[in-house]
Parts: structure tokens; C-alpha cells; sequence
């Protein structure tokens, strides 16, 4: 009974977060030439542009509920209360419907279409050409974003999005799904082979580490909603764990170099995290903390399942990562107060999370000796 109250609420929350992803739409971009779709395009743009107070109040709404089930699903699988068939009907069910979702949150998946559309149909090299310079012929200048530098991602990333490219026919929409579908497919390779290193390593605790990396808030708006390729780099570092296979590894460094931290402590989970988290603490140095940051982290926080305080803060961090994104929702730009409202946010929920984590341990302590 509790599996399908889960799955009912959480199909109702990836229905409307499919929803509200359409109030996000960029006002240069027309989805579709249809007459009564833009109407309801607008319709859908005039609550995300104009009606900031609803837009914020329903983006917290739908992150409060992401993370309450998350905390039940992860709670029913501890108890083994999650069968694996009823996982993966949820997981691939709430995939599908967030596969056709607009990315909200992030305009880099246009960049990875226009990338693989230089190529395609301008056939010029991305690396040498900015897409500034095709002003007046390529209509996708006017919601895209970075287009004053040249492509920054690998020749294997870029090769990979040739295929979505190609077969959308020309279609936007249909190119952006199937850049999605790309994402989608390895967010679920991604859990699958989670679940098969716990198998081998840990297989009483299997589906409790699949759950926290596949329901997780953060890495499903940063993998399926607004996907980023981190997703596909951690998909191919997990085979490439399960496997023992440091041509995998590479091919997985080869997308985004940050899992090769990854080659000195290959086959230790602990350690793979650690390491993990010295390279992103080494990237935000001189750069902004950007969410997706995080999928770097959370399949080795899924890989040692036992850690109730690691999965605690792992939280804290995933749900003051996404806030993050809340000032811009709020005031439509990222001037003052808006980088101070973000960084508390940010702290707040992983202060929250550290505090509920020590007197877990001190409970737990107490426990333990009495």
C-alpha cells in the first residue's frame, strides 16, 4: 500500500514539475509555430516572468516535495520495502515524464545542440568558431547563452551529441528531446550500475544506495530536467568501476576531466569519495558553485549506503544547491541581494543537516552505551 501511495505522489510531483519547467521558457524562444501553442506557451511564461511570487512559491512548493518522498523512498528501502520491480517502474516512469520537461534551470543543453549544429550544418570547426559570428544567420543566437567563446567541451563529448542532433531532423524540439533522451538513458545506466557494484559489495543495502542517487532532488533536475553531461561522465565512471576498467575510466575523464581523481584510489568506495571531494573543492576555488557540481558526488555517496549522517548532509547540500536558483526566480536577475541570497541558502540547509547529523551520532552514541 505504501509503494503505491509513493509512486502516485511522485508521478504527481513529476507531472507538475513537467508543468511548471514550461513557465521558464525563454521569451526569444517559440517552441512551436502553432497558434494555440503559443497561447498556452505565453500563458505558461507570464507566471515564470511576470508573476515572480507565484513562480517562487511553486519552485519551493515542488523542491519540499521532492525531498519529503525522497526521505519516505529512502526510508522504505532501508526497511527492504522497495521491490525491484516497483523501483524501476518508478524511476523509468518519472524519467519519461521528465524527459519531456523544459530545461528550466540551465541554457547548456543549447549549447550542446548548437555545438553539434556547427558541425552538422554549418560544418565548421567548434573550437575555432564563436557563435557570435553566425549573427544574422543562426536564429538560435537569441536565447542561447555563452555565445561569445568558442566550444569548451571534449571532442568524445561532442561526438556523443552528433547523433541527437542528427536525428531531430531539423526539429528544435525534437533535437532537445533527443538530447535529453541522451541524458535520460545514462541518469538510469547510472543507478543500474550502482545497483550492480552494491550487488557484488554490499547486496543487502543495494537498493537503499539506488535511491539515494536515483530519487535524489538535486539529480533529477540536474540530470533529467536541466541535464548536463556530468551525468554521462559518472555514468561511464560507473562502469567503468564495476568493471575494473581503466579504459572506461578514461573514456569517462575523456568527456570532464574530474574523475580522473578517480585513478589513484580506483576500487576503493571511501577513498573514490574523498577523492571526488578534493577535486570539486579544488574547481569552486576561483569559481562559482554551480548545482550540477554535485553529481560529481552523489553516486559515491549511494555507494556507501550504510552512512545514514553522509546521506543526511549529502542532502543538506543537495537542497541548498538547487536554492540556489531561487533569487533569480524571485527577482529575475543575479544583482544585489541576490548573490547574498543565494549564498545563504545555500548554508542554511547544510548547517540544518550538519546539526540533525551530530546528534544523530551523539543519539546514536548514547545508544550504543547504555
Amino acid at each position: 500500500m505504501k509503494q503505491r501511495i509513493l509512486f502516485f505522489l511522485y508521478i504527481l510531483v513529476s507531472l507538475e514539475i513537467f508543468l511548471y519547467s514550461y513557465t521558464q521558457v525563454d521569451l526569444n524562444l517559440t517552441l512551436s509555430r502553432s497558434s494555440v501553442w503559443q497561447i498556452i506557451q505565453k500563458s505558461f511564461q507570464n507566471i515564470g516572468y511576470f508573476r515572480r511570487d507565484i513562480s517562487s512559491g511553486l519552485f519551493v512548493g515542488l523542491l519540499t516535495s521532492l525531498t519529503v518522498l525522497y526521505i519516505w523512498a529512502v526510508g522504505l528501502a532501508r526497511q527492504g520495502k522497495l521491490t525491484k520491480v516497483f523501483f524501476w517502474r518508478l524511476v523509468v516512469t518519472i524519467s519519461a515524464i521528465l524527459l519531456f520537461s523544459y530545461p528550466a534551470f540551465s541554457y547548456d543543453i543549447y549549447n550542446y545542440m548548437f555545438t553539434a549544429k556547427t558541425i552538422l550544418v554549418y560544418h565548421t570547426n567548434p573550437y575555432t568558431i564563436i557563435p557570435l559570428q553566425l549573427t544574422g544567420i543562426e536564429p538560435w543566437l537569441s536565447f542561447m547563452r555563452w555565445t561569445h567563446l568558442p566550444s569548451a567541451y571534449t571532442p568524445l563529448w561532442i561526438l556523443l551529441s552528433l547523433p541527437p542532433y542528427l536525428f531531430g531532423f531539423g526539429v528544435f524540439l525534437l533535437t532537445m528531446w533527443n538530447m535529453k533522451l541522451l541524458f535520460a538513458s545514462f541518469y538510469l545506466l547510472t543507478t543500474f550500475m550502482i545497483g550492480k557494484i552494491l550487488g557484488r559489495e554490499d547486496h543487502k543495502n543495494k537498493f537503499v544506495g539506488m535511491t539515494i542517487f536515483a530519487l535524489n532532488p538535486l539529480i533529477l533536475i540536474e540530470s533529467v530536467v536541466s541535464p548536463h553531461n556530468d551525468i554521462v561522465m559518472m555514468g561511464i565512471a560507473m562502469v567503468a568501476w564495476y568493471y575494473r576498467s581503466w579504459l572506461a575510466l578514461a573514456a569517462s575523464v575523456g568527456l570532464k576531466l574530474m574523475t580522473a581523481t578517480l585513478f589513484p584510489v580506483f576500487g576503493n568506495r571511501k577513498w573514490a569519495l574523498f577523492a571526488m571531494l578534493a577535486g570539486l573543492l579544488f574547481v569552486i576555488r576561483d569559481r562559482e558553485v554551480l548545482p550540477w557540481y554535485w553529481v560529481w558526488i552523489m553516486p559515491f555517496v549511494a555507494l556507501l549506503p550504510r552512512s545514514r549522517n553522509l546521506f543526511i548532509i549529502s542532502l543538506g547540500v543537495s537542497i541548498g544547491l538547487l536554492l540556489r536558483y531561487l533569487p533569480y526566480l524571485y527577482l529575475g536577475n543575479w544583482d544585489p541581494p541576490a548573490p547574498e541570497a543565494k549564498l545563504w541558502l545555500t548554508l542554511i540547509p547544510i548547517g540544518i543537516t550538519a546539526i540533525i547529523s551530530i546528534w544523530h551520532e551523539v543519539a546514536g552514541s548514547f545508544s550504543r552505551s547504555s
